[in-house]
């Protein structure tokens, strides 16, 4: 794992966007003309899907089987779920991951869990013999060790942003707890109601303090109420300006020396900068702020955002971990 300090400055330098995502680059050009063509973008969601459930079960994970169990357990506690103030931006309700209604539905909800096991065996492809369960293992290790260094002071109170089926939350609360931070209130906030729903399902033990329904760039909770805020794999699906925003309410809920962690796909990283322009058409398909992501120079918006002491570290060779202070 290797770990660089990034020092806030009035330019903190980012790389370009890998040349797939880039609309500028011919390459971008051309996935970006071949998306426009509704038919065509129609039929990569389709085959999207179909190779994401086959390759997961290939690899041993129940897909089907576990999203049939899952909703069957999910649906009675949906009302439980739902904010009925909340409502879900319009970018919130853009196509992702092969679904037409995006995180808002039951499909997604009840395959978020396989999908998130079969993103870790991707990252150790070319171990055929390790399980859903230690890829996932392995991965998550590697983000919070990430974080370790930047937690100074005690850890009372955590919240895990756009939490979906709150793998990272669960998985958070047994780290946290496995490496001395006893009687920590570990929260999950997510803007899909059926996301939580499932969540509630998979805290077998009620380890989660709670599941909050709302936006992660206006979460309702009171300020200076938390000492660590997670954000998993979340910055990559919001446009930019959401993602400032997401910034700016981290700052507001964090406590003085309070610690930020954003997990998510590294733009530096040559498994993603190099992917197969085919692989990254079916990608592109699925996540519509790829581009947006990418452009973003986060560690400046973290800068413009208050914090500081900000940390870049590569966690494995797709995923980095940005880790800031609110001072």
């Amino acid at each position: 794992m290797n770990s660089s300090a990034i020092h806030a400055g009035p330019v903190i330098g980012s790389p370009p966007p890998p040349p797939w995502v880039d609309a500028r680059t011919p390459l971008g050009r051309l996935i970006a003309a071949a998306l426009a063509v509704e038919p065509l973008r129609q039929l990569l969601f389709l085959q999207a899907r179909r190779m994401m459930i086959r390759t997961a079960e290939t690899r041993g994970i129940p897909w089907r089987q576990r999203r049939e169990q899952l909703r069957q357990q999910a649906e009675p506690l949906l009302s439980a779920s739902t904010e009925a103030a909340v409502v879900a931006p319009p970018y919130y309700r853009a196509r992702f991951h092969a679904y037409a209604e995006g995180n808002l539905c039951w499909d997604a909800a009840c395959e978020a869990e396989q999908a998130t096991d079969s993103v870790a065996l991707r990252v150790w492809k070319e171990e055929k013999q390790l399980s859903p369960t230690a890829a996932q293992q392995r991965m998550r290790d590697g983000i919070y060790a990430a974080i370790q260094p930047s937690l100074r002071g005690p850890v009372h109170n955590v919240l895990d942003i756009g939490c979906s089926v709150g793998v990272g939350t669960l998985a958070l609360a047994d780290w946290l707890e496995q490496h001395g931070h006893r009687g920590v209130r570990v929260s999950g906030l997510d803007l899909s109601p059926q996301m939580l729903a499932v969540a509630r399902v998979r805290d077998t033990g009620g380890r989660i303090a709670a599941w909050h329904h709302g936006a992660a760039e206006a979460t309702g909770l009171p300020a200076e109420s938390f000492d660590l805020i997670t954000a998993q794999f979340l910055c990559h699906e919001l446009p930019s300006d959401a993602t400032r925003a997401v910034l700016g309410e981290a700052a507001r809920l964090l406590r003085p020396q309070g610690v930020l962690a954003l997990v998510d796909q590294d733009p530096e990283a040559e498994a993603i900068r190099a992917m197969p322009p085919a692989l990254a058409t079916l990608l592109k398909a699925t996540e519509p702020y790829l581009e947006d992501y990418f452009r973003l120079d986060l560690p400046a918006a973290l800068a413009e955002a208050g914090f500081s002491a900000i940390r870049r570290v590569a966690s494995d060779h797709r995923h980095r971990v940005l880790v800031a202070t609110r001072p």
